[in-house]
């Protein structure tokens, strides 16, 4: 599986220099919905789930990827106006707790009794308008807090095959081989550009100057 994590410059090469990502806390989030996709009109159903997301978010939190780097609103939204840069990862497929997100205009009914297929519906749905950003998820525990947060290390798991530069982006080749350090030889450097014949963002074919 193949995904994609846009950041602004600042965050992007700190990522490269200590080759791991920020793991988002559920309450962090900004969709106020996360992980609360079934109908709540039910008090009961409200608190059950409420504590259930809760109990989650004690020990989980979240990697946020797209399927897609070719999109140019989510260049604009998390990369900075396309000023920042873009990480693809190769993630395997059979990796646990990682799955693409389904999308839905409403909500789901509560289940009568949770099963797998409740469990996961509750991990990987979302609200259909937030479809464009076509969202990989991945679930990482939560361990070896250092300062307040958590991270993930860059590994088989999750590991980098390419840096994306933004359209805007002015970062140069030599930055990001100096951020990369012993890595960079196995990772591919990518300047991106508008595209001329539709609204997508594509490869610069002269490169990365």
């Amino acid at each position: 599986m193949r995904a994609y994590k846009f950041m602004d410059v600042q965050f992007g090469l700190k990522s490269l220099r200590e080759k791991r990502l920020k793991i988002s806390r559920v309450h962090e989030l900004n969709d106020p919905f996360e992980l609360l996709p079934y109908n709540l009109a039910n008090k009961n159903h409200r608190q059950a789930l409420q504590k259930s997301r809760k109990q989650l978010a004690a020990t989980r939190g979240l990697l946020c990827f797209s399927a897609t780097w070719h999109d140019p609103v989510m260049w604009a939204h998390y990369s900075d106006r396309h000023r920042g840069i873009c990480l693809k990862f190769k993630i395997p497929g059979d990796k646990d707790l990682c799955e693409r997100v389904t999308y839905r205009a409403d909500r789901l009914p509560f289940p009568e009794g949770l099963t797998l297929a409740d469990a996961k519906a509750m991990l990987f749905t979302k609200y259909s308008n937030w479809e464009y950003e076509q969202e990989i998820r991945m679930w990482a525990q939560l361990k070896d807090r250092e300062n307040g947060l958590y991270f993930y290390d860059f590994d088989e798991t999750l590991r980098l095959v390419a840096v994306i530069v933004g359209a805007r982006c002015t970062l140069s080749r030599s930055d990001l081989t100096a951020a990369l350090g012993t890595s960079a030889k196995g990772v591919r450097l990518t300047k991106a550009r508008p595209g001329f014949q539709r609204f997508e963002i594509v490869r610069q074919r002269r490169g990365l100057d």
